[in-house]
């Protein structure tokens, strides 16, 4: 029996392997969204562009969440923290205190905040920030187009969120749940510079 065991057949190694992938696989599913660690997904987590070394924001405009037509270009001269999110992104749900603390913390005539609002139905969209109270617009991206253009955030990566420098250019990413007490800091050292 003990033979057995240390030299397991190739079906058994086979269900052994299939039940792992399985496993694999469900905890994708569970932990979508970005909601996962850094090891296990590189690029989670925050970067912090030196200046210089900055990515270039590419034009972001379309309708929003409230009827209206919004260009990012008109906030040239602010610092823009832009955040893509979606009300079925049980991530995106629990981040939103860290985004209304910083939102009211940061906002000003030169501190701008704007959602992305992806893959979402427009009702469940607008009655999530109804419910939450958030007091900026988001622009709809249905099917992740927009999101897909954003530098150095990967296709479909909700919550992501990018603080964008005066000149245009990506100062810090955030992938994943913003973390406690972190979003604030970041948006008033990129409003000193």
């Amino acid at each position: 029996m003990g033979s057995i065991l240390r030299s397991p057949n190739r079906r058994v190694r086979a269900r052994v392997a299939a039940l792992v992938l399985t496993a694999a696989g469900i905890c994708l599913l569970v932990t979508g969204c970005g909601r996962t660690t850094g090891e296990l997904t590189p690029g989670v987590g925050i970067t912090k562009y030196v200046v210089g070394e900055r990515p270039i924001l590419p034009p972001v405009a379309g309708q929003t969440l409230s009827g209206a037509q919004l260009d990012l270009a008109k906030f040239a001269g602010s610092v823009l923290v832009l955040n893509s999110w979606a009300s079925w992104c049980a991530p995106c749900i629990e981040e939103t205190p860290e985004l209304l603390a910083a939102s009211s913390s940061t906002a000003s005539s030169d501190v701008v905040f704007v959602g992305l609002n992806v893959k979402d139905d427009p009702t469940k969209a607008r009655k999530f920030v109804e419910q939450l109270q958030i007091p900026y617009d988001s622009i709809m991206d249905p099917d992740g187009a927009r999101l897909a253009t954003l530098p150095d955030v990967p296709p479909g990566a909700l919550p992501s969120t990018l603080v964008i420098d005066r000149t245009g250019l990506v100062a810090a990413r955030i992938i994943g749940p913003i973390p406690p007490g972190v979003l604030a800091g970041i948006v008033e050292a990129v409003k000193a510079e």
